[in-house]
């Protein structure tokens, strides 16, 4: 799924600075109007090491008023948080009607770096991504604004952020083997938070991935993405309240920040005949093979097929 994802995305900065102070007067505004209407939100900030989340959160601040939120960054876990659930000390930390807490990084280390260090068992994972969507969805129905941002960067450009932090003193300890070693093992890691944003990805609290290389664009897509959201939000609760009157649709956000998984994937690759004979025949033999290990330990199979074509295409065709 990552691995269709963009990250070459980037804005230049003439256009980053006007992006900018639109929606920051925007946000202020936003943040100004839930705190009239008491509707507590939680922004999450999750993804790769070096990915920039502490940058990014300081930008997303600026233009907010500090009376009105508060920063959460994750640490180790101490002695009185180990003898309660994990979720406890998140818990204890979500805020009151009319406030906003941002986490740096939070509970999904659970289910990633714990899970990647081997500190949570295979047994206990099941349990954990429970908890996760139980704790979530209670947020939710007290009405609370979930927003979730994964920033992603790929290894090399990791491992690019890696070496210049070390470089320095003043920053050389931010960097750790563990570090080291998750990104030697990139992929395998990958693959755990791939797995992490599928099974908690929902309707009440989805996902948003951010192409973090361009900070530029990184912070201007965490913009749009939190402007929109509190705004769809306080749209959808006025009217609520007002049933039965007219109401302006909600404003979608700039689309050029509002890319899903699907926008990255490039829609002009082709085979040769000869190249589409040769693979498909060893395909075939090896399904074969696989059909008939499922067939012997009576492992049933469900294969869907969806499909869509390119707008523009779409738009052409009459479709």
């Amino acid at each position: 799924m990552l691995e269709k994802v963009d990250l070459n995305k980037s804005v230049d900065k003439e256009n980053y600075k006007k992006l900018r102070e639109e929606m920051d007067v925007k946000l202020g505004e936003l943040q100004r109007a839930c705190k009239a209407e008491k509707i507590p939100v939680v922004i999450v900030f999750d993804g790769f090491g070096a990915g920039g989340k502490g940058t990014q959160i300081n930008r997303l601040i600026q233009p907010l008023d500090p009376r009105g939120f508060d920063v959460y960054a994750s640490r180790e876990t101490g002695e009185e948080e180990r003898m309660r659930p994990f979720l406890w000390r998140y818990w204890t930390k979500t805020p009151e009607d009319g406030r906003m807490m941002i986490f740096d990084k939070s509970w999904y280390d659970k289910v990633t770096v714990d899970r990647f260090d081997k500190e949570t068992k295979r047994q206990e994972l099941n349990g954990a991504f429970r908890d996760i969507l139980s704790f979530e969805k209670q947020l939710a129905d007290s009405g609370m604004i979930l927003i979730k941002l994964f920033l992603y960067i790929s290894r090399d450009e990791q491992k690019k952020r890696f070496k210049r932090l070390e470089e320095s003193k003043e920053t050389a300890w931010r960097v750790t083997e563990a570090d080291w070693k998750r990104n030697k093992d990139y992929d395998t890691f990958l693959e755990m938070n791939e797995e992490m944003l599928q099974r908690t990805d929902t309707g009440y609290a989805p996902w948003t991935i951010v192409e973090a290389t361009d900070k530029n664009y990184a912070a201007v897509k965490i913009l749009s993405t939190v402007t929109d959201r509190l705004e769809y939000e306080l749209n959808r609760r006025r009217m609520e309240r007002e049933e039965g009157a007219v109401h302006p649709p909600v404003k979608l956000p700039d689309e050029r920040f509002k890319n899903g998984v699907l926008s990255g994937v490039d829609l002009t690759k082709t085979l040769t005949r000869e190249e589409y004979k040769e693979r498909l025949d060893k395909l075939q033999k090896k399904l074969e093979v696989l059909h008939g290990e499922l067939y012997r330990l009576r492992i049933p199979v469900v294969i869907g097929f969806e499909a869509g074509m390119r707008r523009e295409k779409a738009v052409r065709s009459g479709a």
